[in-house]
């Protein structure tokens, strides 16, 4: 049982119109009947028109290839995210090291750099 031209047009997502000239021009192969309605095979239809919801991705073109390829993508992100998490946990660890050591300097080395300079016996 072949398409109509409506069904047709709907299934390859384009408009009857365009169907219509695709038969006239035998771009497409389709029998009218004895009321001059078209009857189109959908092998043939799809041939030239692909179902948009059948169009082919990388891989071997199913959804469960392109699903796979955004996990994997996915997964790249994580690591990269979690490595980069990793290097400001350390940043952070060593400003934290060198805060702490300035605080804990002698009171001496936290006089103004003038006083230090100018005040030479202690």
């Amino acid at each position: 049982m072949g398409y109509t031209l409506g069904q047709a047009a709907k299934a390859a997502g384009k408009s009857k119109s365009t169907i219509l000239r695709a038969l006239k021009k035998s771009r497409i192969s389709g029998t009218k009947d004895a009321h001059g309605n078209w009857s189109i095979d959908p092998a043939e239809l799809h041939r030239v028109y692909p179902a948009p919801h059948l169009a082919v991705t990388e891989g071997n073109g199913t959804a469960e290839d392109d699903a796979t390829k955004r996990n994997t993508e996915g997964n790249d992100v994580v690591r990269a995210l979690e490595t980069r998490i990793e290097e400001l946990r350390q940043d952070r660890d060593a400003w934290r090291d060198q805060a702490q050591r300035l605080l804990l300097a002698r009171p001496d080395e936290r006089r103004p750099f003038w006083r230090r300079l100018f005040d030479r016996g202690g």
